[in-house]
């Protein structure tokens, strides 16, 4: 019998890719099920097509604990929970919560890291501060956090992101569109590579602010660190308290 003939016999005529392992007649009880079918890191389609419909089993699944390995296929969950619910979502601090959430309402009582990654709609609500990587490549909705660490919504091209307190370095890093609001100050290189949306700083601002800027518009209400509109190319930044060595000509003073 030739190799492909044996194959197929094998495995009943079924496709012998991902959709094997993905049968819907095969049952989820738990994270590992949907990850030996799945992988570690699947897409949101291939989450859906395996989710029981049952509520009551997607609230289990997502009450459990994702630990290192199911991070990618918890977020999922979790977006898909919010999704359905007529309730706003309660969660506690994982990673990749509200993963492409588009509709409902998440809120976490801490943060992880990747919260609100590719989000397209909805609403999360963070109680504390937010790990790194807030809102990262969100296209919509919106996002309110305590604080949050480094790359709080890199390569934002759409929504909305509220931080009412401090955050770190390389906050808006490639932003291409939406709105960033920090209450508190920020660190380094906020604004760098960024070609479109807004960005506001209520507190201080580190060093290097909108380097490299193509487009946009930075407005900082405290103190600037060195070298604001480094290399900046387009868009605007505007402020109070620049530092000595600022760019000359690339920013206005209000």
């Amino acid at each position: 019998m030739k190799l492909g003939r044996f194959i197929d016999d094998a495995y009943r005529g079924l496709n012998k890719g991902r959709s094997l392992r993905s049968e819907k007649g095969d049952p989820i009880f738990s994270l590992d099920d949907l990850a030996e079918r799945l992988g570690t890191r699947p897409s949101r389609t291939e989450v859906e097509e395996l989710l029981p419909q049952d509520p009551g089993n997607l609230k289990r699944l997502v009450e459990s604990d994702p630990g290192n390995r199911h991070q990618i296929i918890w977020g999922h969950l979790s977006s898909i929970a919010a999704e359905r619910s007529h309730q706003p979502l309660h969660l506690p601090a994982e990673n990749y919560a509200g993963l492409e959430l588009s509709r409902g309402t998440i809120i976490l009582e801490m943060g992880g890291d990747h919260v609100g990654e590719r989000m397209k709609g909805g609403r999360i609500y963070l109680r504390q501060r937010a790990g790194d990587y807030l809102g990262q490549e969100m296209t919509g909705g919106g996002i309110v956090s305590r604080g949050a660490g480094n790359y709080a919504f890199r390569r934002m091209s759409g929504g909305l992101g509220v931080i009412k307190g401090d955050c770190g370095n390389f906050l808006g890093l490639g932003c291409s569109g939406g709105k960033v609001v920090c209450q508190g100050s920020c660190g380094e290189r906020a604004g760098w590579l960024m070609s479109s949306g807004s960005l506001r700083i209520h507190g201080d601002a580190g060093d290097y602010l909108g380097l490299l800027m193509k487009g946009g518009r930075i407005t900082a209400f405290g103190r600037v660190g060195r070298r604001a509109g480094w290399r900046m190319k387009g868009g605007t930044i505007r402020g109070k308290a620049f530092g000595p060595e600022a760019a000359d000509g690339v920013f206005g003073l209000d």
